[in-house]
């Protein structure tokens, strides 16, 4: 790949911007021997690592706080999820690199293929990439910045039989000091909390621009074939040029088809790829929507006004995640049905008039189509799509309804 060029639908540009590019560029400047980004990620996965250690340490001094309890959990899964997916990419950088020419906009064979419709791709994957940067960085924002609009919160922590008041932080790590020493020095305390909100922020962001441009570019990459199968065999002409429009509609119909083979071998690696993480993402996201609708109810039942900055800090976080899954979930059923959409496409041209050799061709090709069982799975069963959506939306609905009841009718009492 040339690093400077824009022929991709992916968005290079924040690629570089965050790392991620010279993450999995094998050809990345090397100092003493190692890939500097590298090296950077391997400290953010420790970080991660230790930051998770921290809040499982400390939500032990918080069991008789259930909302900081609850707040600690939604950390650790959140933190993990984003070490994970930096770890992950790291491991898997050589794979992906390979993999990432088929992002090209002159990826396919066939010259025939509408340019317009991967143009089109790589505007949506710019603009898309850029909508979950500034989301994301909303809720990294909202996390680094809250300790300063709350100064006179503090939280009761108890040592032994000791209470200690602790000012209120970003993630709320519990040390053992004096609430004194923690207090006077409360900046330096701010700026390692903060650190881990923006390695979080930083991952999140990293990983996540890259799933989505890579996602957009596979279903417009199959639209692009789909839409060539259905117009490669239009018969123009009269029928003295039949025999040689039905010899052209052949080499075409097999340069389509290669370009087919291409993408679903790219498809395939790519989805080997992408299984773990997806699979880690969804349990982790569906917890995180549900723990953060939770503690958005309890908080707001135990008289804290919508617009307090705990509450606007839940929301500012749940927001992007709700929206993000429903993305996730969207853009491989998009895949999926693009797909799906390959026999219609090859059924819809006008192959009637054509002979006997081109047809057994488009046959070869239907069957390749449904041989191909191309889907993201997480089980046996389950296929990553709307549907898994709507399912973790109705689940998280059914509860805050249960607990809306369950305290409606405490409260009567």
């Amino acid at each position: 790949m040339n690093p400077n060029d824009e022929n991709y639908i992916i968005n290079l540009k924040l690629m570089k911007i965050t790392g991620f590019y010279q993450l999995i560029n094998p050809h990345t400047s090397k100092y003493l021997g190692f890939n500097v980004y590298k090296v950077g990620a391997g400290l953010e996965v420790m970080f991660g690592i230790i930051s998770m250690l921290l809040l499982f340490l400390s939500s032990y001094y918080y069991l008789d706080n259930t909302n900081e309890l609850m707040s600690h959990f939604m950390l650790i899964v959140a933190i993990f999820f984003s070490t994970f997916k930096i770890s992950w990419v790291s491991k898997k950088s050589e794979m992906i690199w390979n993999n990432l020419d088929m992002t090209s906009i002159n990826f396919l064979s066939y010259t025939g293929h509408k340019q317009e419709i991967l143009q089109t791709a790589r505007a949506k994957s710019i603009s898309t990439t850029i909508i979950f940067v500034i989301l994301w960085s909303s809720v990294t924002v909202a996390w680094s910045i809250s300790p300063f609009f709350i100064k006179d919160v503090y939280l009761n922590v108890k040592f032994n039989d000791e209470i200690r008041r602790f000012r209120y932080n970003s993630l709320n790590y519990v040390y053992p000091i004096t609430e004194e020493s923690y207090n006077e020095n409360f900046l330096y305390f701010y700026v390692v909390e903060m650190l881990q909100v923006i390695f979080w922020g930083h991952g999140t962001v990293a990983y996540d621009t890259f799933v989505i441009s890579i996602c957009i570019s596979i279903a417009f990459q199959l639209k692009t074939i789909a839409v060539s199968y259905t117009s490669l065999n239009d018969i123009k002409g009269d029928i003295k040029n039949l025999k040689h429009n039905d010899l052209e509609a052949i080499l075409n119909l097999k340069l389509v088809i290669q370009d087919q083979q291409k993408m679903f071998k790219k498809i395939k690696e790519i989805y080997k790829i992408f299984q773990p993480v997806t699979f880690v993402q969804l349990a982790a996201q569906s917890m995180l929507i549900i723990l953060q609708a939770y503690m958005i109810f309890i908080n707001h039942y135990n008289g804290f006004s919508l617009l307090s900055v705990p509450i606007i800090k839940l929301i500012v976080t749940v927001a992007p995640n709700i929206i993000h899954l429903f993305i996730t979930c969207y853009l491989y059923s998009n895949i999926n049905d693009q797909k799906d959409s390959m026999n219609f496409a090859l059924y819809s041209g006008d192959w009637t008039a054509m002979s006997i050799k081109y047809k057994n061709m488009l046959l070869f090709a239907m069957r390749m189509n449904d041989a191909e069982k191309l889907k993201l799975k997480i089980s046996l069963r389950k296929i990553v799509n709307l549907e898994m959506f709507a399912s973790v939306m109705h689940l998280t609905y059914s509860i805050i309804s249960v607990l809306s009841k369950s305290y409606g009718n405490t409260k009567s009492k």
